[in-house]
């Protein structure tokens, strides 16, 4: 089996949960125990500013929305590209913090670009190959562009569309795609 760790699984119409619909999901761990990840495109309505005076000894304002990482209940997690604050890399150069106070220190330092997350999605061995066999979820390699994505663009419809045009090149064998090739 080979690890699709640093990749991200793009729910097809063929996924039914909802939690998972039209999800992005970056996965953090794939192997031989199974696997986990965060959906990277679910904020919340919560902020920073909502959690500041909660899990942190000081208040502060960040308008930064929370996003929910999954189903599995779990730790706070930064995704950034502080090195200097990693608890491990994700992809080259985006950083992944679970400790709490290098949490705090990126989160109240207001670390751009970072991802905030609560939560996260797993699968037990096997589970996700089974699905990625009945074709619930596409898959393609992540780049930090994809991590950190602007919230008021469709992440999911983007990189749908990014793997349709590279399948659509390798099936007519293009070398080169314009990278919208709707303007052509």
């Amino acid at each position: 089996m080979q690890s699709l760790k640093g990749h991200l699984l793009i729910a097809t119409p063929a996924l039914s949960s909802p939690i998972f619909s039209r999800s992005v999901i970056l996965l953090l761990e794939h192997g031989e125990e199974g696997a986990t990840g965060v959906i990277l495109n679910k904020p919340t309505n919560a902020t920073m500013t909502d959690l500041s005076g909660r899990i942190f000894d000081e208040g502060f304002e960040w308008d930064k929305p929370l996003h929910l990482g999954g189903p599995v209940v779990g730790p706070l997690m930064v995704l950034h590209t502080l090195e200097e604050m990693a608890d491990r890399e994700v992809i080259p150069g985006v950083f992944q913090t679970l400790e709490a106070t290098k949490v705090q220190h990126v989160i109240g330092h207001k670390t751009q670009p970072s991802l905030v997350v609560a939560n996260y999605a797993g699968w037990s061995p096997g589970q996700l190959e089974s699905e990625i066999e009945s074709d619930s979820w596409l898959i393609m390699p992540a780049r930090a562009e994809h991590i950190f994505w602007a919230l008021g663009d469709d992440l999911w419809k983007a990189t749908a569309n990014e793997i349709t045009i590279t399948n659509l090149s390798v099936l007519l064998g293009l070398r080169h795609l314009p990278p919208d090739p709707s303007v052509n």
